[in-house]
C-alpha cells in the first residue's frame, strides 16, 4: 500500500463503476481497497477491481476476522455504493471506527416502514402505512390505510412487485401472488400497504417525482444533484431521469431539495443519500431515502456539467471539504431513458435493428439489457428493462422529442 490515506469501499452490484471511483480516489489523493462481498457479481468483478485497488475478499473469512484483517490496513475512510451491502458496511465502520452511518439508524435507514416512523416523528411527512407478512393481513391494513393504496417490498429496490390497488379485491390478490411467489414473480416476507401518493397532472413525457442526492455530514445536509424523472412505466416502473436543469419550476425544486434534506437528516445519514419526492397537487411528499448514491446520479452530474457526486461522496468518506452546486436555470441537458417491456409481457421474443436506436439524434450511446428469450415480467422490476438509451440535449423541447422517437423505433418484440 502506499503512504496515501485508505478508502475502504463495501463493493457490490450498486450505483457507481469501479473506474468513476477510482477517478474520485485519485483526486482526492486516496487508495482504495474494494472489500468485495459474497456474491456472484462481486467475485466476477475482482479482476477488475484489481486494475484500480486492492482487494481484501470476504470470502472464507468471520466477520471478526475481516476486521482484523481491515484494521491493519489503517482506513481512513468506509463507503458502499451498493443498496445490499449498507447493513455490512454500517457493522465494518461500526468495529473500525470510522464515520458512516450508525448502527442505531441503519434499520431505519433500509427499512421503508421504519422510514416512515422516523419522518412522521421528526415532522418531515406522515403516511398511512401498514407492514404486512401475510395475506391473512390485509383485511386489517385496508381498514387502516384505506384505497387507493400502493404495496410495496418493505426492503427492496428497482420497483421489485410494486404496485397500485384500487379495490380490497385488488389488494387480496396483489398479496396473495406477493407472498407465495405466484409464476415467476419475486416472493416477499414482508411489504407495506402504503397510502397512495398521488401525483399532480403532468404532460408527457415527465414524471410526477424527482430524486434529490444529497450529502450529509452531521446536521450539515446539502443537496448534491437533482434527477428529474420521465413518467413511470405501468404499475410503477422507473423509465430513468434527465439533469441537470429540471422542467420542474425554479421555486419548486428549492421546496423539493429541502423536504429532502429534511429526510436525510431525520435519518441520521453520514454521507450520501439519494431520495425520492412525488410532486403532488398538494405540494412535495416524501416517497423514500436510499441510503447510498442513486442509479446514474454522478453519470448525469458529470455530463451536464452540474457537479462531481462521485468525488463528494469519496470526500465526506474521508471526512474532507467539499463543494456542493446551487440550482441549475439552463442547459445542458444529459438523460439516461430506461426501455421497459409492456405490463402484459412476459418474456423477449425478438430483438432486431438496435443501430435505429443508436442513429437518433441526440442519442451517444444504447446499451441492450435483454436478449431473446429473457424473463419480462414487471414483477421484477429494473432487471426486466430491456434497454438504456443515453445522450444529451439542449433543451426540454428537444429532450421530449427524443424520447418520443426512441418509443417510436420498432426494434423489440414480446410474447
Amino acid at each position: 500500500m502506499s503512504d496515501k490515506p485508505v478508502l475502504l469501499v463495501v463493493y457490490d452490484t450498486g450505483s457507481l463503476a469501479p473506474t468513476r471511483l477510482a477517478e474520485a480516489a485519485r483526486d482526492n489523493g486516496c487508495s482504495l481497497v474494494f472489500v468485495t462481498a459474497g456474491t456472484d457479481h462481486a467475485r466476477e468483478m475482482i479482476p477488475t477491481l484489481e486494475t484500480v485497488g486492492a482487494v481484501v475478499d470476504t470470502a472464507g473469512r468471520s466477520e471478526a476476522e475481516l476486521v482484523e484483517a481491515l484494521r491493519a490496513l489503517a482506513p481512513a475512510g468506509i463507503i458502499t455504493f451498493s443498496e445490499f451491502q449498507i447493513a455490512t458496511t454500517v457493522r465494518l465502520a461500526d468495529a473500525l471506527g470510522l464515520r458512516y452511518h450508525r448502527p442505531a439508524d441503519v434499520d431505519a435507514i433500509t427499512h421503508k416502514d421504519l422510514q416512515r416512523q422516523r419522518f412522521a416523528q421528526a415532522g418531515v411527512d406522515s403516511v398511512r402505512f401498514r407492514t404486512i407478512t401475510g395475506p391473512e393481513q390485509a383485511g386489517e391494513a385496508l381498514a387502516y390505510v384505506g384505497l387507493p393504496a400502493i404495496i410495496k417490498p418493505v426492503i427492496g429496490a428497482s420497483s421489485r412487485n410494486t404496485q397500485a390497488v384500487t379495490t380490497p379485491e385488488e389488494c387480496h390478490a396483489a398479496l396473495a401472488g406477493m407472498f407465495s411467489g405466484d409464476g415467476e414473480g419475486p416472493t416477499e416476507t414482508a411489504v407495506m400497504l402504503e397510502e397512495l401518493l398521488v401525483g399532480r397532472d403532468t404532460p408527457a413525457p415527465w414524471g410526477d417525482y424527482i430524486a434529490v442526492d444529497c450529502v450529509a455530514d452531521g446536521d450539515d445536509v446539502r443537496p448534491v444533484f437533482v434527477t428529474s424523472k420521465f413518467a413511470l412505466a405501468e404499475p410503477f416502473r422507473e423509465r430513468g431521469g434527465y439533469g441537470g436543469f429540471s422542467v420542474v419550476p425554479e421555486d419548486e425544486e428549492r421546496a423539493v431539495r429541502d423536504l429532502a434534506c429534511r429526510a436525510v437528516r431525520a435519518l441520521n445519514i453520514h454521507g450520501v443519500a439519494d431520495v425520492e419526492i412525488k410532486l403532488t397537487a398538494e405540494g412535495p411528499r416524501v416517497i423514500e431515502v436510499n441510503g447510498r448514491l442513486g442509479a446514474w446520479v454522478d453519470d448525469l452530474a458529470v455530463r451536464s456539467g452540474t457537479s462531481d457526486p462521485a468525488y463528494v461522496a469519496v470526500a465526506a468518506a474521508l471526512g474532507r471539504p467539499y463543494e456542493t452546486p446551487e440550482v441549475r436555470k439552463d442547459g445542458p441537458i444529459a438523460f439516461h431513458y430506461l426501455i421497459v417491456p409492456p405490463a402484459g409481457a412476459r418474456r423477449v421474443k425478438s430483438i432486431r435493428n438496435v443501430s435505429a436506436l443508436r442513429r437518433l439524434p441526440h442519442v451517444d450511446r444504447v446499451t441492450v439489457l435483454a436478449e431473446p428469450g429473457a424473463a419480462a415480467d414487471w414483477r421484477i422490476g429494473a432487471r426486466g428493462n430491456t434497454a438504456a438509451v443515453i445522450g444529451s440535449a439542449a433543451n426540454h423541447r428537444e429532450l421530449a422529442a427524443t424520447v418520443a422517437a426512441i418509443e417510436n423505433v420498432d426494434w423489440i418484440s414480446y410474447e
